[in-house]
């Protein structure tokens, strides 16, 4: 095209005014939010959508951008994604996966405490004792 930018250009616009909220075990929603939007406005968005169809120098720069806002111990895992879409897939499992098991626990917990009653008969002590 004619306007003298590259397909870089037209890509990657500069990211100075925008925030790589750095994801932690409990803010995964928003944090999730956060990122599309930056991948949008950085037209990366796609590559996540696309997954395989996406164009690879393209899935790189969504990774690389997506890298921004982790921990640092999980880039080498996010690295060894094939795609960028594995690797928001991975994040994805990861912390709602841990939220699915915290709720299991909970409702097993809150089970016990239920069933937890006097029994007909029963003494503080023996109730102490199961």
């Amino acid at each position: 095209m004619g306007d003298g930018k590259t397909d870089m250009d037209k890509t990657f616009t500069p990211t100075a005014n925008l925030t790589w909220p750095v994801l932690t075990r409990s803010n995964y929603h928003g944090w999730a939010s956060h990122i599309q939007c930056n991948l949008e406005g950085l037209n990366l968005w796609d590559v996540i959508e696309k997954g395989e169809n996406a164009e690879r120098r393209q899935d790189r720069l969504a990774l690389g951008s997506m890298l921004r806002g982790v921990p640092t111990e999980m880039h080498s895992m996010l690295l060894n994604k094939k795609m960028a879409k594995e690797a928001w897939e991975a994040i994805k499992t990861m912390r709602l996966g841990a939220d699915r098991v915290k709720e299991v626990n909970a409702q097993k917990l809150l089970g016990e405490f239920e069933a937890m009653a006097f029994k007909p008969g029963e003494s503080i002590d023996d109730f102490k004792a199961r």
